[in-house]
């Protein structure tokens, strides 16, 4: 299922970056200005398509390493929209580092309250 998983994933990007060329010779932009949209495809794919082989929208669904793996998805898609913003002049990194934080906090608040799901078997 892995190898599925991986093709799509492969497909996914290429398509991405076939697009990002096109708006190129469209003249809505270059690689330069849209490159982040391969992390944020990245990441979509790491949370639309987990390890188990599944195919469920939400962190919240699957196994534990299933669930860490979706997390990284989301720090993916958080840095590529940040860099995306930065390239086309909405927001400075410079100015868009507090995200950083707030997302760590969001991070670890929905850990904990994962962890704790788990160890009530499930049921609140």
């Amino acid at each position: 299922m892995g190898r599925d998983r991986s093709g799509v994933s492969t497909g996914i990007v290429l398509i991405t970056v076939g697009l990002i060329f096109l708006a190129d010779r469209q003249g809505y932009g270059g690689f330069h200005n849209l490159w982040p949209l391969i992390l944020i495809v990245l990441g979509a794919t790491k949370i639309l398509f987990p390890r188990d082989g599944s195919m469920r929208v939400g962190v919240v669904a699957g196994s534990r390493g299933c669930r860490e793996h979706r997390f990284s998805g989301l720090w993916l898609v958080l840095v590529g929209v940040i860099f995306l913003m930065n390239q086309n002049h909405i927001l400075s990194i410079s100015q868009s580092w507090p995200l950083f934080i707030v997302a760590a906090g969001v991070g670890i608040m929905f850990s904990g309250m994962l962890n704790r799901k788990d160890q009530d078997g499930g049921q609140q």
